[in-house]
């Protein structure tokens, strides 16, 4: 907005910035109210850029199709329906914004705009694409998300450049086997689509599975799977074992032993419809019903399955807790059918409240039948219900690439427990599938499915497949079931796998840990000898409450509640090992005391089985960062419970008159939406208290910050530590107790001043990487860029070049990378005008890096400090001798990136992870290491930030000087 636009109105705001761009290359029209295009915008034909944005346009002139020298048009948020014709005249257009625009086709002239790099497509009613769209062949990013597409042309695939493709909820059933082609997909989003014709856990297995599957069957013979998992589940001794057995004409055993973990086995049955003429081959899993099997159970379970719910009618269903097992068959598999089997046929009927199961349930339970094992009474019913139900799995029939189908049948077949990579690429090489990409594809499709175990991004796992899931469930029941461990209060040591694995070698049981781990069943103590088995937890909590009450009066608490259907198993196991590095020694099977590796910051988790609810508490200088922390956690273990009905909502900080808590709770979703209002409702009354509370108060830790909050945070912070720094150095020679008290408050401040960078710069790696997985973060994104200049001998200038210095990505400590040279490059007009918008996004978080405490890192704390603040003062320096880029916008929040500002981020980091692959080809980083948190955040860190995961990948050497490209 120009100089004064405010004081304006619209009509005169058009005018000028009209008059203005007779002298520019850019027009800014957006957010003025236009309801059509001015007329004089048809002499404007030297324009390169604009912006018609958020305004009430209908349609779009025919002469501006005569504006052919622009290459950014946006026109989004209008009310158009349909396109022009003459949009393909302004082929020199390189990006093209029409989110929200109403429209429900596009023209074949589209296919004209063969310099098209990024389209944005977000919102719109658009059924299908014309086949004129293959003919883009320059685009680079589309953003067709939130749209009613059924179907791709077959000539996408031509599309051959595309590297970002957001196609989230649509109405896709599948998509051209010419999809395999799109070889420079990085990013693939496919969230909310059916995809009836593809495999799920191909599609689950990621982008580079995904495009190895279309691109084999493409280009291979097919045939189709008749193949699906039946999961039998319900409590101990109800007579799973037996009824499998009865499907499978075994003799009956009365004293048939009780599983332990879990057993597979196959169960053939011809389709019910002949003319498929096929046999479907069923998988049948045997889950033991032990409550402590429960949590390892959740693995395996998926919403591609057919679930068999076996109870006993002598015991009767409330006995045998079948809205229990149907809870969570809900909160797991929200979409799998479901058989209700009645066995034990004897005096007592088999009578259930069918009705107000199918109430309660809608949708899932497809057939209540009867079965008695011993006498084979309805067991050809269970048989037929079974074959009928099996034959509608998504999986069914799914037409797969011929060579893969052979060698997944020969992996089920392999009578091996486990290989290592290599055999496992031999096996799949030995039956068709050739190509190592398509291995590793297949391979994680097979995972995927639970076929096998295999963790190739994981440094400790990543050297084994196991071919048989329930070989390690064997394992790891025997630990669930030694009294030995439960006695020792959970901790599993070296001695209890010497005696409860004594049949495996030394480096099986150090893998099969380290499953446990990645399961969430367990995490390792300090000194790595022995485990914390959680769901061996007591029930009964240690003595915490002195501990949390010490935290009561000196600091600020906030609170987080969840209200579920029902507490799953692993609720709030799997999340106490998630987040065991910040453990303080206090947990029971149903909550934890937690304590932030700071010492100002402590945490509650607690699960309340009865009234179903879980609840996270922080308390200490500055609590939002920490519970960020914990609530991004458990979300994410939530997460594995996909039809898990969650509410959420921030309880009442207030007293009441006899100092008792408030009952009051706000809803979380209440509260976005009074900030989301035009103005926001910044204001919320507790009708218990009958007092106003700040929206945005309630909501810190559980939503983003503000950008200029958390930056006017930070500054008054680092004031503060600053003059009581000062402070406590004056007074360093008066009493000691004076001293010490000061130096506790300069702690403290210190610890808040943390916390708030944190928070800033885990919101802004979050914001720049968007919806980017893990294995698409391929390269630290924490880069320095400043500018030295080169002398040759008797100070004859050589040149300017650029440095670009890695920085550990540790949120509160960003430092960095020890031991690292920065790269160099040769500076040019064209290569800082690419880099310095990055530049300036990153230096605005940079800028207010706290310095780390070196002692934590092995490295002198003065010498990370300087380079910071030389980093800093350069950045600055080379930020301020380009001033027309114009100052940064610092009203943005972390929480409202729109799709164009991450379109923008994510170009310029494009060309910044370009750059840096090719001075580091080998890909070293400086020797920082990736990790994945338990909180899903993706971190390149140090050696020594990287120590409390378990995942990080081995610290690279440290690199060789990177060769220069050659200056131009």
């Amino acid at each position: 907005m120009a100089l004064g636009d405010e004081e304006l109105g619209d009509e005169e705001q058009v005018q000028q910035r009209i008059a203005a761009a007779r002298n520019e290359v850019e027009l800014d029209l957006g957010l003025l109210g236009l309801t059509e295009v001015p007329g004089e915008l048809a002499e404007l034909t030297h324009l390169r850029q604009l912006d018609l944005s958020a305004n009430s346009l209908t349609a779009l002139p025919d002469w501006l199709g005569s504006l052919t020298n622009l290459t950014h048009l946006n026109v989004m948020l209008n009310e158009l329906t349909e396109l022009p014709e003459w949009i393909g005249n302004l082929r020199n257009l390189r990006q093209l914004e029409l989110n929200m625009c109403g429209l429900t086709k596009l023209p074949e002239s589209i296919g004209n705009l063969t310099q098209l790099t990024d389209l944005f497509l977000n919102g719109n009613r658009l059924t299908e694409l014309p086949t004129s769209f293959g003919d883009l062949t320059s685009l680079e990013r589309l953003e067709l998300s939130g749209s009613a597409l059924t179907l791709l042309p077959d000539s996408f695939g031509n599309c051959t450049n595309l590297n970002r493709l957001a196609l989230r909820d649509n109405q896709l059933v599948g998509l051209p086997d010419s999809f395999g082609d799109l070889a420079s997909l990085d990013v693939v989003e496919l969230d909310g689509n059916e995809l009836t014709t593809l495999p799920p856990e191909v599609v689950a297995a990621g982008t580079a599975t995904l495009l190895a599957f279309l691109r084999e069957r493409s280009s291979s013979r097919t045939t189709r799977q008749w193949s699906s998992k039946v999961v039998f589940v319900g409590e101990g001794r109800a007579g799973k074992t037996s009824l499998i057995k009865s499907l499978l004409d075994e003799p009956f055993e009365s004293n048939e032993s009780s599983t332990h973990g879990l057993n597979v086995i196959n169960l053939d049955l011809p389709h019910p419809h002949p003319e498929r003429d096929v046999v479907m081959r069923l998988s049948t899993w045997d889950f033991g019903g032990q409550e402590i099997y429960h949590a390892t159970h959740q693995f395996f379970l998926t919403d591609r399955s057919l679930f068999v719910l076996v109870w006993d009618a002598q015991i009767g269903w409330e006995s045998t807790k079948l809205y229990y097992w149907l809870d969570m068959i809900k909160a797991r598999a929200p979409r799998a059918p479901v058989i209700l089997v009645a066995t034990h046929l004897g005096p007592r009927p088999a009578d259930l409240p069918l009705a107000d199961l199918h109430a309660a349930y809608p949708g899932m339970i497809v057939a209540s039948l009867e079965a008695d094992n011993e006498t084979r009474q309805g067991i050809g019913e269970v048989r037929d219900r079974i074959a009928e139900q099996a034959s509608r799995l998504p999986l069914m029939g799914v037409v797969w690439p011929e060579a893969w189908l052979n060698a997944t049948e020969a992996v089920r077949t392999d009578p091996r427990n486990h290989v290592d990579p290599q055999e496992m690429a031999a096996l799949l090489s030995e039956h068709g599938v050739t190509d190592p990409g398509h291995q590793r594809g297949l391979t994680q499709a097979l995972h995927s499915l639970g076929d096998v175990l295999a963790y190739s991004d994981d440094p400790e796992l990543g050297d084994m497949v196991v071919l048989r899931p329930q070989w390690v469930t064997a394992y790891i029941s025997r630990v669930l079931d030694a009294p030995a461990v439960r006695q020792t209060d959970a901790l599993f040591t070296k001695a209890h796998q010497s005696e409860l694995w004594h049949d495996l070698s030394t480096d099986l049981r150090r893998h099969f840990v380290a499953l446990m781990e990645r399961f969430d069943l367990s995490y390792r103590t300090d000194d790595g000898t022995s485990s914390i088995v959680v769901e061996l937890l007591p029930w009964d909590p240690p003595a915490y409450e002195e501990a949390w009450a010490a935290t009561e009066s000196a600091h600020r608490e906030l609170r987080l509640r969840y209200r579920l259907h029902t507490v799953p198993p692993g609720i709030p196991t799997w999340f106490i090992a998630r987040e065991h590095r910040f453990t303080a020694g206090l947990h029971w099977r149903s909550g934890a005391l937690l304590r932030h590796p700071d010492g100002e910051h402590t945490a509650l988790v607690t699960v309340d089985r009865i009234a179903r609810t879980a609840e996270l508490r922080v308390r200490g200088p500055y609590p939002q960062d920490f519970l960020a922390i914990l609530k991004d956690g458990f979300e994410q273990t939530l997460r594995r419970y996909p039809g898990l009905e969650i509410n959420r909502s921030v309880p009442c900080p207030g007293r009441l008159p006899d100092g008792s808590e408030c009952t009051h709770e706000f809803p979380h979703d209440q509260l976005k939406a009074r900030l989301a209002r035009t103005p926001p409702r910044e204001e919320a009354e507790c009708p218990v208290e009958i007092r106003d509370h700040n929206v945005r108060q309630l909501m810190q830790g559980i939503e983003p910050p503000e950008a200029r909050r958390s930056e006017e945070l930070l500054m008054q912070t680092r004031d503060e530590v600053r003059r009581m720094t000062d402070v406590v150095e004056r007074q360093r020679v008066d009493g000691a107790a004076r001293h010490d008290g000061l130096l506790r408050t300069l702690e403290q401040m210190e610890a808040k001043q943390a916390s708030i960078a944190a928070e800033q710069q885990r919101a802004a790696l979050a914001a720049w990487r968007g919806h980017r997985t893990s294995q698409q973060v391929t390269c630290p994104s924490v880069v320095s860029i400043t500018r030295v200049t080169r002398r040759r001998a008797l100070g004859v200038i050589r040149g300017s070049y650029l440095q670009l210095r890695l920085y550990c990505e540790a949120p509160g400590q960003w430092h960095p990378a020890p031991g690292h040279e920065p790269y160099e490059v040769r500076a040019t007009s064209q290569l800082e005008a690419t880099l310095l918008p990055y530049a300036r996004g990153l230096f605005k978080i940079l800028r207010y890096a706290v310095p780390v405490v070196g002692g934590a890192i092995g490295v002198a704390s003065e010498d990370l400090d300087k380079i910071l603040q030389d980093d800093i003062k350069l950045m600055k320096a080379l930020l301020d001798t380009t001033s027309e880029l114009g100052e940064p916008d610092d009203s943005a929040d972390f929480a409202s990136l729109n799709t164009l500002v991450r379109a923008e981020w994510d170009s310029e980091f494009r060309t910044m992870r370009n750059l840096l692959e090719q001075l580091d080809p080998h890909r070293l980083w400086g020797g920082l290491n990736k990790v994945s948190t338990p909180e899903a955040d993706t971190l390149w860190l140090c050696k020594d930030h990287a120590r409390p995961y378990r995942n990080a990948l081995p610290a690279a050497p440290t690199p060789p000087p990177a060769p220069l490209p050659p200056a131009p």
